[in-house]
């Protein structure tokens, strides 16, 4: 039996690191914010109106482009070193470009810093620059709206469950 002839992805073929990353509670939703932003973008696209390609709308493209960004406007500026972890940072594993991370740990090497503070600056910067305030509000709007119709529905739902069944046919 042959092999299908299905194309091998970019990681497959060893063409994306896997990062993990510790960022600041707002900086992780900021970016996430971006992904979900762009998801809602493309799903409402019509078909064939120029509309954008899917992979644009991932969160491995969004990543790839802050620290493309990155490289490309800031990186002369050496990141301020930030202070300890704190509780509120979120963990992050995402993919990146292989050729985006090389240059990263380049930069990184040259600036006598950790990778993963530049990624960490990287990933800031752009949300800085590219990712208004509005959208993380309107986001989390959504998301307060989204949680009470939720509640509304879940708590009808179990208030007729707690009402006693009556009876089916009129026999008692």
């Amino acid at each position: 039996m042959a092999r299908s002839a299905k194309p091998r992805s970019a990681r497959s073929r060893g063409l994306r690191t896997l990062q993990h990353q510790t960022l600041p509670a707002s900086t992780y939703f900021a970016i996430d914010t971006e992904v979900w932003f762009r998801g809602l973008i493309v799903e409402t696209a019509t078909p064939g109106s120029g509309s954008r390609d899917a992979r644009w709308a991932t969160k491995d493209q969004v990543h790839d482009e802050a620290i493309a960004w990155f490289l490309e406007h800031c990186a002369e500026q050496p990141p301020q070193p930030r202070a300890v972890r704190r509780a509120s940072d979120q963990d992050l594993t995402f993919w990146i470009d292989s050729a985006l991370m090389e240059r990263a740990r380049r930069l990184a090497l040259r600036q006598d810093i950790r990778l993963s503070q530049l990624i960490e600056a990287a990933l800031s910067a752009y949300v800085r620059q590219h990712v208004p305030e509005e959208l993380t509000a309107f986001r989390r709007r959504v998301q307060r709206e989204a949680g009470s119709l939720y509640q509304a529905r879940t708590g009808r739902a179990q208030s007729a469950r707690a009402q006693p069944r009556r009876a089916r046919s009129g026999r008692a």
